[in-house]
This record gives C-alpha cells, sequence and structure tokens, in this order.
C-alpha cells in the first residue's frame, strides 16, 4: 500500500495500492447509477413459499448480509419493476434507519423491495466500491444532515441521486472491492463462530444445571436480601445491568446519567460476588457482580452464602431454563414486569457440592474465555476494515 498522506493532489486517497496514480474523479451518485426507483406500497403477508420481501430488519448493517429467517412476501400485485436486480444498491428513505443500504447478491434469490426502499442500479462502476462508500464516515455525516431537517428523518431520491461519488479506473475498483469484500465475509465468518459458540454455552449450561445432583435448597436457604445504603459516600462508580456480562460500569456503557452527588447516598451497594435483582425479567432478571460499586436504589440486592461458589449461580440466572420458570413469580406486562423476590426466594433450585460447582464453572469459563478470544478477533477485524474505509476513501 501507498501512503498519500502528504500528496498534494487533492482527490487522492490516503492509502492507495502502489500501481495506481492520478486524481480520482468526483461526481453524483446520480451520474452513475440509473433507476433510484422506490419500491411497492404493499403489505407483508406469510410467506407464499416463492416470493420473498426484503425489509430493514433482514439487513444486518454491522456485516451488510441479508437475513431471511423470518421469511414473509409481499401482499399486492407483483411485478417485475420491484425486484431487486444484479448491481443493485437498496437504500433506506425513511425512519431511524435512513441512510441504511445494501448491495444485492445473486445468492439471495428473487427479492421484492418495499416502499421504504429505493433502489439504484450501478451501471459503469463496480458496484461494491460505491456501496463502500455509503459506509464512510463522509456518508454519514452527510445522512445526518439531510435527515434532520423535519421531524421524521427522511431522504428522497433526488437527494439520495445528489450525493458525492468519487471515482477511479474500473481495475482499482475492482482491487478495492476485492479487498474490502473478502474482508467482509471474512467478518460474516467471525460472527457465525461467535453465534454457534453462544448457542453452543447456552446448551452446555442447561444441561450441565439440569443434570446436576445434590441437595435441594430454597434461595432463602441460599442468599441474604441486603439493602446497604451508600450513606457514607465510599463508593462513587454506579453499576449496570448488563444480560451477558452482569454487573458492569455504567461509564463502560456509555450512559451518562446526571444525578446530584448527594443523590447517591441512597444508592445500594453492591459487593463483589452478590447478585442484583434488575427489573428486566425476560433477561433473567439476576445479574452477577464481580466488582463493588453502587447501583440504582430500585434494585435488590442478594449476598450468597457459603453453599454457593463465587459466581456459580451466574450463568444458570440467564439459562433459559430458569427465565422460564420465572413466570410463576413476574407480574406487570412488556418491559415494565418485575420479579416478586419474596415469592422467588421460596422457590428451589439444585444444589451439587462446592467442588462440582467449581467443575461446572470451569467447563462454562472455557467456553467464555474462547468467546472473549473469538469476540477480539472480531473487533479487529472490524476497526481494521473502519480505518480500510477511512483511508483508501476519500
Amino acid at each position: 500500500m501507498a501512503d498519500n498522506k502528504n500528496n498534494n493532489e487533492r482527490n487522492v486517497p490516503h492509502l492507495r495500492f502502489p500501481e495506481f496514480s492520478g486524481e480520482w474523479k468526483k461526481c453524483k451518485f446520480g451520474d452513475i447509477a440509473t433507476g433510484f426507483d422506490y419500491g411497492m406500497n404493499a403489505a407483508a403477508k406469510p410467506f407464499d413459499g416463492e416470493n420473498k420481501y426484503i425489509r430493514i430488519t433482514d439487513i444486518d448493517e454491522a456485516s451488510s448480509t441479508y437475513n431471511d429467517k423470518d421469511i414473509v412476501s409481499p401482499d399486492g400485485r407483483l411485478t417485475d419493476n420491484y425486484v431487486v436486480n444484479d448491481r443493485d444498491i437498496l437504500l433506506v428513505r425513511t425512519g431511524a434507519s435512513t441512510g441504511k443500504s445494501y448491495l444485492y447478491r445473486k445468492s439471495d434469490g428473487k427479492l421484492y423491495y418495499a416502499g421504504f426502499l429505493i433502489r439504484a442500479n450501478i451501471t459503469e462502476h463496480n458496484p461494491y466500491f460505491v456501496f463502500s462508500q455509503l459506509h464512510t464516515h463522509r456518508y454519514w455525516r452527510w445522512v445526518s444532515i439531510m435527515s434532520a431537517r423535519s421531524g421524521q428523518p427522511g431522504i428522497n431520491s433526488q437527494e439520495y441521486s445528489s450525493f458525492p461519488i468519487f471515482t477511479t479506473s474500473l481495475h482499482e475498483e475492482n482491487k478495492i472491492s476485492t479487498l474490502l469484500s473478502l474482508l467482509n465475509e471474512r467478518i460474516v465468518t467471525q460472527n457465525k463462530i461467535i453465534e454457534d459458540l453462544k448457542k453452543l454455552k447456552s446448551a452446555i449450561v442447561d444441561k450441565l444445571y439440569s443434570s446436576a445432583k445434590g441437595e435441594t435448597y430454597s434461595f432463602r436457604q441460599l442468599f441474604e436480601v441486603v439493602n446497604e445504603k451508600n450513606k457514607k459516600l465510599i463508593y462513587s462508580n454506579v453499576l449496570s445491568a448488563s444480560q451477558e456480562l452482569g454487573m458492569i460500569e455504567r461509564s463502560d456503557i456509555n450512559i451518562d446519567i446526571k444525578f446530584e452527588q448527594n443523590s447517591i447516598s441512597e444508592y445500594k451497594i453492591v459487593r463483589k460476588g452478590d447478585y442484583v435483582v434488575h427489573l428486566r425479567s425476560f433477561q433473567g432478571g439476576f445479574a452477577f457482580s464481580d466488582r463493588t460499586g453502587i447501583c440504582s436504589p430500585a434494585y435488590t440486592i442478594l449476598h450468597p452464602n457459603d453453599l454457593v461458589a463465587y459466581g456459580y449461580l451466574s450463568h444458570f440466572f440467564i439459562s433459559k431454563p430458569f427465565i422460564k420458570s420465572l413466570k410463576l413469580v413476574t407480574y406487570g406486562i412488556r418491559d415494565g414486569r418485575s420479579i416478586n423476590v419474596d415469592e422467588w426466594l421460596d422457590m428451589t433450585v439444585t444444589l451439587p457440592t462446592k467442588r462440582e460447582q467449581s467443575h461446572i464453572l470451569a467447563i462454562i469459563n472455557a467456553i467464555d474465555n474462547k468467546l472473549h478470544n473469538e469476540n477480539q478477533i472480531h473487533n479487529y477485524m472490524f476497526r481494521q476494515r473502519t480505518y480500510l474505509l477511512k483511508t483508501m476513501f476519500i
């Protein structure tokens, strides 16, 4: 790769294959694409076995892939005018997903596109090269400006056609597209590895806990409900509940909730090894804390006794069988559902010896370590793609 950061030519990317030189050409999206046609205005119906809709929810922005696991068919008059074709780019024109895009692949099969999508057909240039420019910071800055002019975000076909696109020789476009598409395919594969590992972990957790042998205890025999307030302001790090990570620092998930410093005197102290009953019962409602801090006064803090190995129930509390069992002690509707802790404490669990608990934890932690490593690989590749999109385009 050639580094052109010191190049005085205005329309030259910072990073470039060494065999190419000269300025790129600036044009409008509409100059290199035909169509910009709106999709059909029709509702969705159950899949008829042949005709498929492509919807916003079917498009994974992170991996630029189409997911048709929840297939529906268009309910209306079907014409080939609304079929997505090779070299077509679909663009979302209204709503919170405005700006989202998708490049059709032949492997997707026959798809119809809806009224919220605009189709643009790339003519004389590499469609993946053009599509990649719709994932750059420059593009998303443009989307932010264009879609923020009214209460309902939206960009129409004429406005999309005016977006500035840079082009170069077809040889260079093909080479850049090959590199980026190979990297993207690897990211898709990595996503599949991670999802398969998560499914494996879930199955193993269910099996290990459901087949565990030992004594039967009520949760009341294993936990003490504690409501220790932060009266002396000893702690200032606020923790939040996360389904997969347990209790984590609020700052780590970019949540910035303003509050008076004195108000944290009413927050509850969570100590390392405690479990926290939060409000999201559909996620299990119980989060393990591997750190000490404070949390919302609305949460219930459970301190385990010596019968429970450190962290043993953290995986059990997010397992499907446990979440299903909470229906007996959960009240309310939708996300406002709450767990009746006093009733839950009378429910029972089979608890093996601490040695067996440690053995079960070791198995699950090994999978967690593998998941952590695979997530790190994914993050490295994702950052690499972000870097290339920033430096290989103008």
